[in-house]
């Protein structure tokens, strides 16, 4: 009986695991990008990860550790090594999508590209001059136009009333909508607030003024003593230094620097919360979706939310009683107001925080549900 019988046979002779190359532009793979190969390192694929040598590696955004074996300047290796049966190839950037388009080619198998992102409308709120921008959303568009009809699968976060969807649709006739929602292990670890306990501001995220941290950082600052006696205000994450220098030097403010999804979650727990989702009102932030992953990360625990009205967030948040609104301007002294309003009715933020945990245990409302997207379109063989 050769190897192959053996193995069909349960006698414990693993057979060759089959590979996955993935293209990114930069060696960070950001949320949905470590999603995306977490989902495939637990269907068995072994995965070699090629990236331009931008930054330094950040491979630990997964709700479950990638099994990385080794890194280098150009790729790093998630699983054991392979060398054949390559069955796909992935694309998480377009700066990339012409090299994993003729390596797809090369190895015969199909080719997903993942935007997780509004590529061209970014490009045009991107740093440096009016003809820099407009160059570089032309080479993005370009790229897109040359390569898309020849992807096998294209896939896209969703954006308000669908809007990349549609634009993408106008180069290739396959795209399917993968939502942001958090991964079971989210919902599963959420609990009941404490009614009792101090109420925490938290926002999770890249530390930028344009995604509200200035402004919650000035809000909080603003309400009255006897209020901030009884608040806090968390910030996790990385970004502009000048103003994490600055969050550091405030009186009851506290920021959390490399921490991981596990870390947010521990922290969560026994702790009374409410989320902030205060984005400017940039073309790109106002066409949010569902493309947003802190909001139904912070709805899956349980907590309510500050946000502001762009995009979908109005029927997100307002309409489904899960939070307060504010305006797209960042206005302080709204902000102020919807965190005294919180703090000063416990009742109504634990009524939105049971809605929130009713809303994220539908069977829908997961990760894991829009990666079976991805597998009930047969590209993929299946798990070993």
């Amino acid at each position: 009986m050769n190897a192959d019988q053996k193995a069909g046979h349960g006698t414990g002779v693993r057979p060759d695991p089959r590979g996955v190359i993935c293209f990114n532009g930069t060696r960070i793979a950001n949320k949905r990008v470590a999603m995306f190969l977490e989902c495939l390192q637990r269907d068995g694929f072994t995965i070699r990860l090629i990236a331009f040598p931008r930054h330094r590696w950040v491979l630990d955004k997964s709700e479950q550790p990638l099994d990385v074996r080794g890194t280098g300047r150009w790729s790093a290796r998630i699983g054991q090594p392979h060398r054949r049966r390559i069955c796909a190839v992935f694309c998480f950037h377009w700066l990339v999508l012409p090299a994993a388009l003729l390596c797809s080619l090369w190895y015969r198998v199909p080719l997903i590209y993942d935007e997780h992102d509004h590529y061209e409308m970014n490009s045009l709120e991107g740093s440096g001059g009016r003809w820099k921008t407009r160059l570089s959303s032309l080479a993005v568009r370009w790229t897109h136009r040359v390569c898309l009809p020849f992807v096998t699968l294209t896939t896209c976060i969703h954006m308000a009333e669908g809007v990349l969807q549609k634009h993408l649709l106008r180069m290739t006739k396959r795209v399917l909508e993968m939502h942001n929602y958090p991964s079971v292990v989210w919902r599963d670890s959420a609990r009941s607030q404490p009614s009792d306990q101090p109420l925490s501001f938290v926002y999770i995220g890249g530390v930028w003024r344009e995604k509200g941290v200035g402004a919650s950082a000035e809000a909080f600052l603003a309400l009255p003593p006897e209020l901030r006696a009884k608040s806090e205000l968390h910030i996790f994450g990385t970004g502009d230094a000048e103003l994490i220098r600055w969050l550091r030097l405030q009186s009851g403010i506290v920021v959390h620097n490399e921490t991981v999804p596990q870390d947010f979650r521990r922290f969560v727990a026994g702790r009374r919360c409410v989320g902030l989702a205060v984005l400017a009102g940039t073309p790109r932030f106002l066409l949010y979706g569902t493309n947003c992953t802190k909001l139904y990360e912070y709805f899956a625990l349980g907590m309510p939310v500050i946000g502001t009205r762009v995009g979908e967030f109005p029927q997100h948040i307002e309409d489904a009683g899960l939070g307060l609104l504010i305006d797209e301007t960042l206005c302080p002294l709204q902000l102020r107001d919807a965190m005294a309003q919180l703090v000063n009715a416990p009742d109504m933020c634990a009524q939105m925080s049971e809605r929130a945990l009713t809303l994220m245990r539908q069977t829908d409302m997961t990760w894991e549900a829009e990666w079976g997207k991805v597998q009930a379109t047969g590209l993929l063989p299946e798990a070993i």
